[in-house]
């Protein structure tokens, strides 16, 4: 080795987007995605799969469970609906430990639901049990839009040490570009034409109580749902 040039060594993420769909049809109770990737399995991965739904009714879409290559998946939702504003959305995360390279990713839900995005992340963690979700104004358990439909809001989460946080946002009735913060990566998009969801996802995170996290937008009276969860 030449005077004065080291070895860097690059630590790999301890969690990546391995797949992700959309479902623009109209479904009430639950969507089902087949086929999708989980890339490859080594020790300790887990399937996380943020879910977000939407619709333009005041229709709650609250997610109630969710199976991940036919496991049952540990997870919850955030979510609202109302009339002034008018419409539905939430997001959940959902984590399970199945087997194989690929799988199905199933997502129940109250209500009618009009369209449907699912990302599946690959994971080195020690429990599909959250360590802690995100909680804001909402109320317990989440981020919502009630009372004030702001453009933009924020939470905090709990972060063990080396830890994966994971998280998302659905908003109704909108197609303004969303910018989570309090992450490494983000994906953003129009779910269909009328609603917007993002993803975002961060990795070897020091143990931190309270960590601040949230999304930014240019348009308010939304009605929206953001969830995260932290994971050991």
């Amino acid at each position: 080795m030449l005077p004065g040039i080291g070895t860097f060594l690059v630590q790999a993420p301890k969690i990546d987007l391995v797949a992700q769909a959309v479902d623009t049809t109209d479904r009430s109770g639950s969507y089902t995605v087949s086929g999708l990737n989980f890339g490859a399995e080594f020790s300790n991965r887990a399937i996380i799969v943020a879910a977000m739904l939407v619709n333009s009714a005041n229709s709650v879409v609250n997610q109630s469970g969710a199976t991940i290559g036919g496991v049952a998946a540990s997870g919850n939702d955030s979510g609202d609906a109302g009339t002034s504003p008018t419409g539905g959305a939430s997001c959940g995360v959902w984590a399970a430990r199945p087997s194989g390279t690929s799988g199905s990713v199933s997502v129940s839900f109250g209500a009618t639901s009009q369209a449907c995005a699912v990302f599946v992340f690959a994971a080195e963690i020690a429990s599909t049990t959250r360590f802690a979700e995100s909680v804001g104004s909402g109320g317990a358990g989440g981020i919502t839009s009630d009372p004030n439909f702001p453009a933009s809001d924020s939470g905090t989460i709990n972060i063990p040490q080396d830890g994966v946080l994971i998280g998302g946002v659905a908003r109704a009735n909108t197609t303004a570009p969303i910018t989570l913060t309090g992450f490494h990566s983000q994906r953003e998009m129009a779910l269909d034409t009328g609603h917007r969801i993002a993803v975002g996802w961060k990795w070897y995170m020091p143990a931190q109580t309270a960590y601040p996290i949230g999304f930014t937008t240019s348009a308010g009276g939304v009605i929206y749902g953001m969830e995260a969860h932290s994971f050991a």
